[in-house]
């Protein structure tokens, strides 16, 4: 039997196995953030923006298409930079709080769950636009507090001589 045939057979019989394996190990998580969910849309100081937004997560958990989609669109985000043209200062206020960070993270876990294969390959794609991101832009401000470091390291971070070689 060829390579092919017998990958194409482990992967018709495992995938659906893995898969649900995956799905039943994070139940604990997807009853978390239903349970976040309910509580940032009772919450009467969140926007009705932001709590049709988080309405509309909801849709996305079991949602395969979600993280294909994501493989496709977050690398052009990250190489544009379009998050942070395109918030209002109320979204930017929003995604500031904690709970909308925690949910943030707990419907990432909850769709990459969903769909194991396109995951990996918003992996591959995420980590190549990332990649090319920081030689683009060189070891600056930006790069260095979009992840979040620059404030726990020094506020002359970036300001050195690969500065002047990334420019």
């Amino acid at each position: 039997m060829s390579t092919i045939a017998i990958v194409t057979i482990v992967a018709v019989f495992c995938y659906p196995v893995v898969s649900a394996i995956i799905l039943k190990l994070t139940q604990r998580t997807r009853d978390e953030f239903a349970d976040l969910v309910r509580s940032v849309l009772a919450d009467p100081t969140v926007a009705e923006d932001q709590k049709v937004f988080v309405s509309s997560l909801v849709d996305d958990v079991f949602d395969w298409r979600f993280m294909l989609i994501a493989a496709v669109v977050f690398p052009f985000v990250v190489l544009t930079d379009r998050v942070r043209k395109d918030m209002t200062e109320e979204d930017r206020r929003f995604f500031a709080r904690e709970d909308a960070r925690r949910l943030i993270g707990l419907h990432m876990k909850a769709v990459m769950a969903a769909s194991p294969i396109f995951t990996l390959l918003f992996a591959i794609t995420s980590g190549l636009a990332l990649l090319i991101r920081v030689f683009s832009v060189g070891m600056s401000m930006v790069v260095l507090t979009w992840v979040d470091t620059a404030k726990s390291v020094s506020p002359t971070v970036g300001h050195h001589t690969f500065r002047r070689i990334a420019g």
